[in-house]
């Protein structure tokens, strides 16, 4: 008989899937400056030299793993659905991003958990973070009418919401995951109501055409 174990050899790319997927649970757990090579090449069944030919230091695997996250999470709710209201292009998004959650906490900790120190990685968590504001401030902008009685610009009052959204958002999300008995649905329709109840204000229309958001 063969001494061959069977074993399937990774090409490249799937190593690298396999690295970045394990260091991203190793960052999530220790953090950046916990982290350390060695414990992620662990965690991918790998040596340290072999992690090294591909991630010749932290800090670029960290931002590899940080982009991969980001770029999934603005996948996962890209496109939003067209003829819905505007309530339920909000209620439809949110499903959209607690649906991501549940399948990703990991990606969840590393994008919206306590950012790194290091000027070497701080922009990437960085980054991250504005795509998703940019992200909920181009959803408020599909919505046909905000009614703005503090005079901002609809610009800036889009950005300053999203921002709300996006915070109001993880604390949710962060209380979920401390009580793992609630169920997605509960806590999903739970942010819906709130987040909803708090713009379903702002979008009311003198002209009646408030039904739809803009495509």
């Amino acid at each position: 008989m063969s001494g061959n174990s069977g074993r399937k050899r990774l090409s490249p790319g799937e190593r690298r899937e396999v690295i970045l997927r394990a260091a991203g649970e190793v960052f999530a757990l220790r953090g950046y400056g916990g982290a350390s090579m060695r414990e992620v090449a662990g965690a991918a069944g790998i040596t340290t030299p072999v992690l090294y030919d591909h991630f010749s230091a932290k800090d670029g695997l960290y931002r590899a793993v940080v982009e991969r996250h980001a770029d999934d999470l603005n996948r996962a709710w890209a496109v939003p659905p067209s003829g819905v209201s505007a309530e339920g292009l909000v209620r439809h998004t949110l499903s959209l991003i607690f649906a991501w959650v549940e399948g990703n906490e990991v990606g969840w900790r590393l994008l919206f958990g306590e950012p790194p120190a290091d000027p070497a990685v701080s922009p990437a968590h960085q980054r991250g973070q504005q795509d998703a504001s940019t992200a909920l401030a181009a959803l408020l902008h599909r919505l046909p009418h905000l009614s703005l009685p503090v005079g901002l610009p609809r610009p800036q009052a889009e950005a300053a919401l999203a921002e709300g959204t996006k915070w109001t958002l993880n604390a949710m999300v962060a209380w979920w995951l401390r009580n793992p008995g609630v169920s997605r649905e509960q806590v999903e329709g739970l942010t819906a109501d709130l987040v909803w109840r708090g713009l379903s204000g702002l979008t009311a229309s003198t002209e009646g055409n408030s039904d739809e958001y803009d495509d």
